[in-house]
């Protein structure tokens, strides 16, 4: 499994991070840790980091590579 870091500069508040992490959790994603800004992210069963990044745009939020 591969983990991820991105940058998310507009998740900032608590409100902000548990959307991302909802949406990672119904992605399937594991989310290893969240802090503002930032999200570290493990990849698994085929999921890819451009589905992963395109979930979290979907849901309101710019990421920044």
């Amino acid at each position: 499994m591969e983990t991820i870091s991105l940058k998310i500069p507009n998740m900032k508040s608590s409100h902000c991070q548990l959307t991302v992490t909802n949406t990672l959790k119904n992605l399937g994603a594991s989310l290893k840790r969240i802090e503002p800004a930032r999200a570290e992210i493990e990849l698994k069963n085929g999921l890819t980091r451009a589905a992963v990044i395109q979930a979290i745009e979907k849901a309101g939020y710019k990421v920044e590579e």
